[in-house]
């Protein structure tokens, strides 16, 4: 008996049952695959016949969250024989997934550990007594119309100490934005949502430390993992906010309690300032949103909203103060350009309202387009073709590109060499032949998709130093490895299409991945026919 059999032979035969069950008629092979991360279970089904089935696998992933994360797979053939395997060294299959490096990040997507910034250092110092002032002044204004609005003054919790705040920010490794301690001291947060801040309400100062110090230090975290898009765009105003993914030194301490959120950020860009509020959370898809240049320019558009009279009151213990820290109008950072066949593209882009602030472009159903007729973008950073004729990639003039994605029927990619910023190309389904020579002149280029493209010349791939993640077809695969060159150190890869555990652990192997962990494989038999 193979090590662990016992442990799985129950769920294997739930499997191949389940699989018999959604297989229905006229097929001779079929295929179950179950991805469980720990958190939740996905499946993957089809036969020789249907390329994707129904398989009731729920009673399955109740079992399998008592076991460690695997990648589990029935192949099961209509006599009833089938062959069980379960590995925790796959990522995912079908379409096939391996990581090699589980550390690696793409650019502007770094790992917790960035250098405190200076005049962060949680020194224990007494809030500075001209913020604490201001602070009480706009809060106690603040109070007082209330109290005439609604009849009653706010419910705040009594405030922390400076002992107290000294504490919560030696814990964290870093010193709180004086006016956010100075609130502190006021109220230690604000549960019942009183409208202080406007649409946001601060946490308990216990729950700001939590927040901060669960999982990795800091906020956000957005598309960090290597099958995201991985672009991060740029907040508005442009140069106040570093571009990245996340932040040791963005600290949540509040929100609107429907799951956006607020941070102070004290590691601000050249232009911002110490102490900024951003924004992300549910509703704010690609870069957080700058809210306003302080917790006292917060307190300060509420409280001049009071005394003008622009406010709501629906009753309870609310108050909404009419203030833009939410209503501002923005121009969104992508932009949808659909059936562009039927436009005349150029007037098109050189139109588009606000497009020095254009960052992601999707470009659907073109005919033939040069890439070039998007230069008036001058922060377009992610540029997307799909559904396209004959694509010439003339991006020379596109400085800030990081990222091209193209669909097309020919694609002429001269217009690359050189690009200083590109560092993410897809090129998927190009039917005519696409030649790479071009990629050896990308200094940047960290990863390639060429799945269902037509490319008779894989070798140049085999010279990409810098190339850590890599996404091909199975056949694509079979032709790299054939050449017998030495691989770049990928990172990842992704294989499209069906992909068995058989296949992606001989290529774990192949491309140098780790020994494998503990691997369960065995066959067995469903007793009765179908």
């Amino acid at each position: 008996m193979n090590p662990g059999e016992s442990d799985y032979a129950a769920i294997a035969a739930s499997m191949a049952e389940a699989l018999r069950a959604g297989a229905g008629t006229a097929w001779a092979h079929a295929t179950l695959q179950l991805r469980h991360t720990g958190g939740s279970v996905s499946c993957t089904a089809w036969s020789d016949t249907r390329d994707g089935l129904r398989v009731d696998y729920g009673p399955i992933a109740e079992r399998l969250f008592e076991r460690p994360p695997a990648v589990l797979e029935v192949r099961l053939d209509v006599s009833g024989a089938y062959r069980f395997t379960a590995r925790p060294d796959l990522t995912a299959v079908s379409p096939g997934q391996l990581v090699f490096d589980p550390g690696f990040r793409y650019p502007g997507h770094p790992l917790p550990g960035r250098p405190r910034p200076a005049g962060a250092e949680p020194t224990g110092a007494p809030t500075d007594p001209l913020v604490r002032a201001e602070i009480l002044r706009l809060t106690g204004e603040y109070a007082a119309a209330y109290t005439r609005i609604k009849g009653t003054p706010p419910r705040w919790p009594a405030g922390k100490t400076e002992a107290e705040l000294a504490g919560a920010e030696a814990r964290m490794g870093v010193r709180l934005p004086e006016d956010l301690r100075a609130l502190y001291l006021v109220a230690d947060g604000d549960p019942w949502e009183t409208g202080l801040l406007g649409p946001y309400s601060h946490d308990p100062l216990d729950r700001v430390v939590d927040t901060y110090l669960e999982g990795a230090p800091g906020s956000y975290g957005w598309e960090d993992a290597l099958d995201d898009d991985g672009v991060v765009f740029e907040t508005v105003p442009f140069g106040a906010v570093k571009r990245l993914s996340r932040n040791d030194w963005w600290i949540t301490f509040g929100g609107d309690r429907a799951m956006n959120y607020v941070a102070v950020d004290v590691d601000p860009a050249a232009r911002g300032h110490a102490g900024q509020v951003l924004e992300y959370g549910r509703d704010i898809y690609g870069p957080l949103r700058y809210v306003a240049t302080s917790i006292t320019a917060m307190l300060t558009e509420v409280v001049t909203a009071l005394r003008a009279g622009r406010y709501e009151d629906p009753g309870e213990q609310y108050l909404f103060a009419e203030t833009d820290l939410r209503d501002a109008a923005e121009r969104s950072y992508h932009e949808v350009i659909s059936e562009a066949a039927t436009l005349d593209l150029p007037s098109v882009v050189a139109g588009l309202p606000g497009r020095e602030l254009v960052q992601e472009v999707y470009l659907n159903d073109a005919a033939d387009v040069d890439l070039a007729v998007f230069a008036p973008l001058p922060s377009l950073r992610r540029l997307s073709v799909n559904r396209a004729g004959a694509v010439t990639a003339s991006i020379g003039g596109l400085g800030a590109l990081e990222s091209v994605r193209i669909e097309a029927t020919r694609a002429d990619l001269a217009g690359l060499a050189g690009h200083p910023a590109l560092w993410d190309l897809g090129l998927e389904n190009v039917r005519e032949p696409l030649d790479l020579e071009v990629l050896r002149t990308l200094p940047r280029l960290t990863r390639l998709d060429l799945a269902g493209s037509a490319v008779p010349d894989l070798g140049p791939i085999a010279d990409l130093p810098g190339l850590r993640v890599l996404g091909l077809d199975a056949g694509q695969v079979r032709r790299l490895l054939d050449l017998g060159k030495p691989l770049p150190r990928l990172a990842a890869l992704f294989v499209a299409g069906r992909t068995t555990l058989p296949e992606m652990a001989g290529l774990r192997a192949a491309f140098g991945g780790d020994r494998a962990g503990p691997v369960t494989e065995f066959s067995a038999v469903l007793p009765g026919r179908p």
